[in-house]
């Protein structure tokens, strides 16, 4: 994919090479025919020539011609900015320069979210997230916070990102669409949606009267002009409508402003309805959504024209002579009216489309700008199968692959220092989390069920509240034994180093009653130690794993391979001697 995304780019450079000189090319037309126009008006004005005057307006056509042309073809080499911008932002995410950008979000309350880097400055949230609005990035971080998972949203998911992935320049446009409204990141369309909760009764009497009177000023003005009637009956009727027009601004001055801003931001999002309207799906889900957001469609065309009567209001000449001699407030107020006994869900429901097919598009990103993924498979049994399995946030070329399989296992994994063990279990939860998305995962082949995620990595104190890491791994681990004790669900936990915030005596037998407990339910479990005595409990469900290290020319090296086994070294001593933090002892 990675090539497709090099050749469109290429593509849209030469693209634009070729606008900015037509662009160049019509500049220098426009100060030809210009400088031309200026030598023709002065000819004339000196000969008063016909044919000056002719070849003046000729001359000043084309000009004008010209700027209409130029100003189309600057509009297409925004365009191309934009779109090379956002090909920008995918091929960061290929060698890892995403982590330089600017980015700041909250993080949920799950505990996975942190430990697994999904949400926050350099998280798997920040690697997918290409939503634009404020509202399809809540829903990305809904989808990352695993809400609501289930089989068929998985399914219809998956089914929706494999059209999405074969379609780069549907996604690349799409964006940019969006991405052209001004301020969309703040913009929440939920906020907006206050416009259509609210009741406004006109009555048809009202207009019918105003538009009555509107034609008697209109009647009135000619007449006088005629010197048919006194002019002072045009001025009564003129105030008189002024007054009436000014009255109603006051007391619907909170509808008029909801009008202003929501029909402001909504009329914009034409082009982006225009543009799914127009694409061809054959996936069910983004038919669904694209049927959904078509719907929408007559409602932004309402509110784009209560956003043209709404410019001639916010005008003060505009708003004097289109109230005195058309009824401008008494006619938007109308419209509005008539708006809102229209079918208005359709509209929330498009928007909500709109924002689903931005969280959708986040979610492709992965097959983009990975070579290595694969459409995870969903079980029923409670079994890992994974192979060449990658961690997504690490550039591909430098990450080592790893594959794994367990069934209903306690998988105890050792090590030293620095050889991997945290980041394997991180690699396996990142991936759940995009599998359970819906979207692909960076591995050769992946197959897992539905399970709950637990995890106890990393553990922080909270002297706010007076908990110690310890205190704090406790809670983790109660979390887990009560939740098992209140959902027939599946789960997987990750548990680093555990109880490693207290004593070696008190973390043994801790660990190994936490152990026999997770023994007995119906889970997976990866944990780390560095106690070697949890390796020699005897037990049919656990199994013993181990991250090595080397040693060539006093250095160490890691292969970050998982092994099977218990782990026979340690490099602590090894890395305070480098550290000076103890001497080294020379060989006699």
């Amino acid at each position: 994919m990675h090539k497709n995304i090099l050749e469109i780019q290429k593509s849209i450079l030469q693209e634009q090479k070729e606008k900015e000189r037509k662009s160049n090319f019509y500049s220098n037309m426009r100060l030809i025919i210009f400088i031309l126009s200026l030598v023709e008006m002065i000819i004339y004005f000196n000969t008063r020539s016909t044919l000056h005057i002719a070849l003046t307006v000729v001359l000043i056509c084309f000009f004008i011609i010209m700027v209409i042309i130029h100003h189309q073809i600057d509009k297409e080499i925004d365009r191309f900015k934009n779109l090379l911008s956002i090909i920008e932002k995918y091929s960061n995410r290929i060698d890892e320069k995403w982590k330089e950008e600017t980015y700041s979000i909250n993080e949920s309350k799950e505990n996975f979210i942190g430990d697994l880097d999904i949400i926050g400055k350099n998280s798997l949230m920040q690697f997918l997230d290409f939503t634009s609005s404020l509202g399809g990035k809540r829903k990305l971080i809904k989808t990352l916070s695993l809400e609501n998972v289930s089989q068929k949203k998985i399914q219809d998911n998956q089914g929706s990102i494999g059209e999405l992935k074969t379609n780069f320049n549907f996604c690349l446009n799409f964006k940019e669409r969006l991405d052209k409204i001004e301020n969309i990141e703040n913009i929440d369309f939920k906020e907006l949606f206050s416009l259509f909760d609210k009741s406004i009764q006109t009555k048809n009497c009202h207009l019918i009267l105003s538009l009555i009177l509107s034609a008697s000023t209109i009647l009135s003005l000619v007449l006088s002009i005629l010197k048919i009637v006194n002019p002072a009956l045009f001025l009564v009727l003129f105030f008189l409508q002024l007054a009436i027009s000014y009255i109603y601004s006051i007391r619907y001055n909170e509808f008029f402003e909801d009008i202003g801003n929501s029909s402001r931001i909504f009329s914009k999002l034409m082009e982006s309805f225009n543009y799914v309207d127009s694409f061809e799906f054959k996936d069910s889900q983004n038919q669904k959504l694209k049927t959904e957001i078509s719907r929408g469609k007559s409602i932004i065309k309402d509110l784009s024209s209560i956003r043209e009567f709404d410019l001639f209001r916010t005008n003060f000449i505009t708003n004097v002579l289109l109230n005195v001699f058309f009824s401008l407030n008494f006619i938007l107020l109308y419209k509005y009216s008539k708006l809102l006994s229209t079918h208005t869900e359709n509209f929330k429901t498009s928007i909500k489309a709109l924002e689903q097919f931005e969280v959708l598009i986040s979610l492709t990103t992965i097959c983009f700008v990975k070579n290595n993924t694969c459409l995870p498979i969903i079980e029923d049994d409670l079994k890992l199968n994974i192979a060449d399995m990658r961690h997504p946030l690490i550039e591909e070329e430098k990450c080592v692959t790893n594959s794994f399989s367990c069934n209903r296992d306690i998988n105890i994994i050792t090590g030293s220092n620095m050889s991997g063990k945290t980041s394997f279990m991180r690699t396996i939860g990142i991936n759940l989390i995009l599998a359970y998305s819906g979207t692909y995962v960076n591995s050769a082949s992946f197959s897992c069920p539905i399970m709950k995620i637990f995890t106890s990595i990393n553990v922080k104190d909270d002297i706010a509240n007076g908990i110690s890491t310890f205190y704090g791994e406790l809670k983790r681990i109660k979390d887990i034994l009560d939740y098992s004790e209140n959902h027939n669900e599946a789960l997987i936990v990750f548990i680093d180093e555990i109880f490693k915030g207290t004593n070696y005596n008190d973390r043994i037998l801790g660990a190994k009653e936490t152990l026999k407990s997770l023994a007995s339910l119906n889970c997976i479990v990866f944990l780390t130690t560095h106690d070697f005595e949890l390796c020699e409990i005897k037990s049919k469900t656990i199994y013993n794993y181990h991250f090595r290290e080397t040693y060539k020319d006093n250095k160490i090296n890691f292969d970050y391979k998982i092994k099977e086994g218990q782990c026979k070294t340690t490099n602590a001593k090894y890395l305070m001697e480098q550290m000076g933090i103890i001497k080294k002892k020379h060989k006699a």
